[in-house]
């Protein structure tokens, strides 16, 4: 048997590969492409006696099956997890147009779900295994035998070794002897994640009508956040999803129970409602459901638009409402990159989905032949045993293969029967925010916060119960309003504050002065106390200020801020109560100015 590789879109976005398998004993080879992202062309990589025997999808990301309907040929089969296959179906019912896709030819009859062993050819079979990234993804264990050995590549696709939506990561207990490995990274994505669901969360509790934009797994991705976070907390949030993330949900048949899903909608009011979340696609909301809902609330300053976006496309910046963006890109940091291929102590390593720098930096890093090549020439990995690249050492060569030979007789041995257990893409019952990236405890912050932002004491704090309402930061409380500072049960400050008075038997224990209560407790606790006291008292009293009246025109008043450091604490199209008095007792004072 002799296995080789082609990068078949290097200079693009390098996620796709195309596998060759030549049986010297049947004279017969066996083509298999990974993924079909942008640029590929598998007319130009084939050879005119060669076939296309199958294409493995990863997952159902854009870059990843762009080009999937021009290189389906030679009645190839599309394999892929059920989940990805229902995600790809949804798309052949959408208008495909606009992100500029070639789903032509038999893409849907083409498509076949596997959980389990497959056989492409009578020497070389596959497996799909949990690769966390998004919703149903998988890599793919491809086995081949050579004799009566069996060996196993493993091609990882975009992976996370964290949950994506309630599907394990990837798994790194299973024998391997060849990785093709992406490497795309990002260490910022637990902190994206986080402060996206946290904007989103705070928003839908401060009454704003707040619409989500994201892909169709994206979307579901985080619908399904929302979900476990209103399970695992006492702060429930309507969610609704519309469109084509509602298509997917029920394709894949999430069954949560603060989510609705609406895939078709005549009034955009009929989904968009006040302290509730809509989520829809695409990322961003220039086509289809998601402009159609931005349309309906870009204007209404108390309504929010929260852009999810992969950095695919250029955001939204500007509006009346409230507009926020967040870039997803579900991959993780270099470190956990390294230890996958530790734990794998493959002979090789082939580098996917980078380029140039970021692909070289990988070379030489791992005790394995690295492979990280910016070209799409065919590279030999086996021939009758393991090869290493021509670039290599002699040093380098005997050192990998004299430690990897012993490993892979071992790994042959256990993985050489198709019966071996491993692990399918399922989704998990239980719920686990942290194995999805989520920073729970900076959540847990932002959920027992009032609707006006503010945090509650600790727990046995004396100022338990009105300290709910102190702003977790200075800007806070000059941004709440006296009706804004309500707790969950509807109380205010105020209310709280008189329903706490003692009774005569509590006055009896209490101390009798400020002084007693300060040695009653230690310094740095009492200074706390008083800094709440104070930002409640602002929350409630507000701010006085004065403000310039300026005509712009065509009946718009604005009212132009004399204390700068007021303005910085301001958003635009924030909605804000002001008291407008006469020059006897201002809070903003009107002036005859009306030039800026």
């Amino acid at each position: 048997m002799q296995v080789s590789y082609h990068h078949a879109n290097p200079h693009s976005g390098r996620e796709s590969v195309l596998l060759r398998f030549y049986d010297e004993i049947h004279d017969q080879t066996t083509c298999i492409l990974i993924d079909s992202g942008n640029g590929v062309d598998v007319d130009e990589l084939l050879g005119d006696d060669e076939y296309l025997s199958a294409i493995l999808l990863t997952h159902a990301h854009l870059d990843h099956y762009r080009t999937l309907g021009s290189n389906l040929r030679d009645q190839a089969t599309i394999y892929a997890t059920r989940e990805t296959a229902a995600a790809i179906e949804t798309r052949l019912q959408t208008n495909a147009d606009h992100d500029d896709l070639d789903l032509s030819g038999d893409v849907r009859d083409a498509l076949e779900p596997i959980v389990d062993w497959t056989e492409i050819s009578p020497n070389v079979r596959i497996h799909p295994v949990p690769a966390g990234h998004a919703p149903g993804a998988s890599g793919f264990v491809i086995q081949f035998d050579d004799g009566e050995d069996s060996y196993n590549l493993l091609a990882s696709g975009d992976f996370t070794t964290r949950r994506a939506a309630g599907y394990p990561g990837l798994a790194t207990e299973i024998p391997i002897d060849a990785v093709f490995l992406t490497v795309a990274s990002n260490a910022e994505f637990p902190d994206q994640l986080t402060g996206a669901v946290e904007t989103i969360v705070q928003r839908a509790h401060a009454g704003s009508t707040v619409l989500a934009t994201a892909s169709g797994t994206t979307g579901v991705h985080l619908a399904y956040l929302l979900d476990s976070l209103s399970q695992t907390t006492d702060r429930s949030i309507p969610v609704t999803v519309a469109g084509r993330v509602a298509t997917v949900w029920d394709t894949l048949e999430y069954d949560r129970s603060t989510v609705e899903a609406v895939s078709v909608f005549d009034d955009p009011a009929d989904v968009l409602q006040p302290g509730s979340v809509t989520i829809a696609g695409p990322e961003v909301p220039i086509a289809g459901s998601s402009k159609r809902l931005f349309e309906a609330m870009r204007d209404d300053g108390g309504a929010t638009l929260i852009q999810v976006t992969s950095g695919a496309f250029d955001e939204i910046d500007s509006a009346s409402c409230t507009v926020h963006e967040y870039e997803l890109s579900n991959h993780p940091d270099e470190a956990t990159i390294d230890a996958v291929v530790e734990e794998y102590e493959p002979i090789h390593v082939v580098v996917t989905h980078a380029q140039g720098r970021a692909a070289r930096k990988y070379k030489d890093r791992y005790n394995s032949f690295v492979w990280a090549p910016n070209d799409d020439d065919q590279y030999t990995l086996y021939d009758e045993g393991w090869e290493g690249p021509p670039w290599v050492n002699d040093a380098t060569h005997r050192r990998v293969m004299s430690r990897q030979y012993t490993q892979t007789d071992a790994m042959g041995q256990v993985m050489g029967s198709i019966d071996v257990g491993l692990p399918t893409v399922e989704r998990l019952e239980d719920v686990d925010l942290e194995a999805e990236g989520l920073d729970t405890d900076r959540l847990d912050d932002a959920l027992h916060r009032d609707v006006d932002g503010s945090a509650p004491a600790p727990e046995g704090d004396p100022a338990d119960e009105s300290a709910q309402t102190v702003s977790s930061s200075p800007g806070d409380a000059e941004e709440a309003s006296q009706t804004d500072v309500v707790a969950a049960d509807g109380s205010t400050a105020v209310d709280r504050e008189e329903s706490q008075e003692p009774t005569q038997d509590q006055s009896a224990s209490l101390p009798s002065s400020i002084e007693e209560a300060a040695d009653a407790i230690d310094a740095e606790a009492y200074g706390d106390i008083l800094e709440r006291l104070d930002r409640i008292e602002a929350a409630v009293t507000g701010t006085t200020t004065t403000a310039t009246v300026v005509d712009a025109g065509d009946g718009v008043m604005l009212l132009r801020l004399t204390d700068d450091s007021i303005a910085e604490d301001l958003e635009h199209g924030q909605t804000i109560e002001i008291a407008v008095q006469t020059d006897d007792e201002p809070a903003i004072r009107e002036e005859d100015e009306t030039e800026p």
